[in-house]
């Protein structure tokens, strides 16, 4: 008897940030992903909506930022949202962020090995504290896919 997995939860929506300056964001995810505001507008509080999508794929999940310019996080209070994952084509992708990352003063930790399971990698800091993570897979473990 084979049983099927049957999502309720069938599409990845959004991710929801909450950030000081959107307009921060807007340039480092546009600078950093590729991604595009789809809209900008401020709900009946006044509070600012941003969301962004990547350019090149009208389906993907948005990513929504909501400006809270007082927002304060407590030190040494891990975020929710430890690293956010994605995965490049080549490793010349992930030197050239890292380089970009470093003379932009976000980056975390530079291109490098991580082992099969990481792959070539690095690291950035978005504007919130943030992170993402660029990686090359190169070899993965035989019998497994990339």
């Amino acid at each position: 008897m084979a049983l099927e997995f049957v999502s309720h939860y069938p599409e990845w929506h959004h991710v929801l940030f909450k950030v000081k300056d959107a307009d921060l964001c807007i340039h480092f995810y546009s600078d950093y992903l590729g991604m595009g505001a789809v809209s900008d507008q401020r709900d009946g509080d006044g509070k600012r909506w941003v969301w962004m999508r990547f350019s090149e794929n009208p389906h993907s999940p948005l990513f929504v930022f909501t400006e809270e310019p007082h927002l304060k996080v407590p030190a040494g209070v891990p975020p929710l949202l430890p690293k956010m994952c994605f995965r490049l084509t080549d490793v010349k992708p992930v030197e050239e962020i890292s380089a970009k990352a470093k003379k932009d003063n976000c980056l975390v930790e530079a291109a490098g090995y991580g082992g099969h399971i990481r792959g070539y990698f690095c690291v950035v800091s978005d504007p919130d504290g943030n992170l993402l993570e660029f990686s090359y897979q190169l070899s993965p473990k035989p019998g497994q896919t990339q």
